[in-house]
């Protein structure tokens, strides 16, 4: 009996050591796949660090550009109202200067012929 106890205590330590050996190696495995899973996960986190300080460095150019468009977009308006008053200036007195000129051309032929008439004396 004593023997039977002592075989059973031996097959019951093998099943142990047996059951632990497994375990020990599922522990492994697991802790393996943990840390394949956390490396993949920290590269994952690298790449998209990366990303997103690509894209804010983009967005701020982008919002410089912006600026900068609008500044100039400013300035063309007001060069454009600067220009649309000329025109209009020039539009308004189109008559007057028209006359003006009519006038002076008209006191210029006169003179012309004032000064060939002295001429011919």
């Amino acid at each position: 009996m004593i023997e039977k106890l002592i075989h059973e205590a031996q097959a019951l330590t093998a099943e142990s050591k047996h059951a632990e050996g497994e375990a020990q190696a599922a522990y492994e495995q697991s802790i393996a796949d943990t840390n394949g899973s956390v490396e993949a996960l920290y590269r994952d986190i690298l790449v998209k660090s990366k990303a997103k300080g690509k894209a804010h460095k983009e967005q701020l150019e982008a919002e410089s550009d912006l600026g900068d468009t609008d500044k100039e977009i400013e300035g063309l308006q007001k060069y454009d109202a600067d220009l649309h008053g000329d025109c209009d200036y020039v539009l308004k007195n189109f008559e007057v200067r028209q006359t003006a000129r009519g006038q002076e051309i008209e006191a210029l032929q006169q003179a012309k012929q004032i000064l060939r008439g002295a001429s011919a004396n």
